[in-house]
């Protein structure tokens, strides 16, 4: 059910005040204006009047519920709508956002990957280049050949 018993029992309460207010209005209608009745005409003019005021003030309170509840779902349903289109809005932004500085950070870290590995190779060749010369010298060869070029770049 969408309204809670409490909501409802006030808006039956506001129905029943609404009837009593407009009984009220009835009998005082009846009892100073129209003198000229019996009192059981009086007691039957009330009665009627009070039937119609409740059915009034039913009608009433009714048709006010009924206009805030539909109210209150509709503005529930835009504002659902709207937190709903700003979230996949963000949500996709997010994603967006992520990519850009994955692929930034991506970027970085194979610089830098990059940059070990031409480390490590080049180390490799002056290490052998340095193991030949050492072995030359030991042999009391001559040892012509030139050094590893240096790969480095400025950046």
């Amino acid at each position: 059910m969408y309204q809670k018993i409490e909501d409802i029992s006030f808006h039956i309460l506001a129905a029943i005040i609404i009837a009593n207010l407009l009984t009220a209005v009835a009998v005082w209608y009846e009892i100073y204006y129209v003198v000229n009745d019996s009192a059981t005409a009086t007691a039957k003019a009330i009665l009627i009047d009070a039937v119609a005021a409740a059915a009034l003030g039913i009608y009433i309170v009714g048709t006010a519920d009924t206009y805030m509840v539909l109210s209150k779902l509709i503005l529930e349903k835009y504002l659902n709508n709207r937190f709903n289109a700003g979230f996949d809005e963000g949500e996709a932004r997010g994603k967006e956002e992520g990519r850009e500085e994955g692929k930034e950070e991506g970027r970085e870290e194979g610089k830098e990957e990059g940059k070990a590995i031409g480390r490590k190779q080049a180390d490799r060749e002056w290490r052998a280049w340095y193991n030949r010369m050492t072995d030359a010298r030991v042999r009391g060869e001559d040892f012509n050949e030139p050094p590893p070029e240096s790969s480095e770049t400025e950046a």
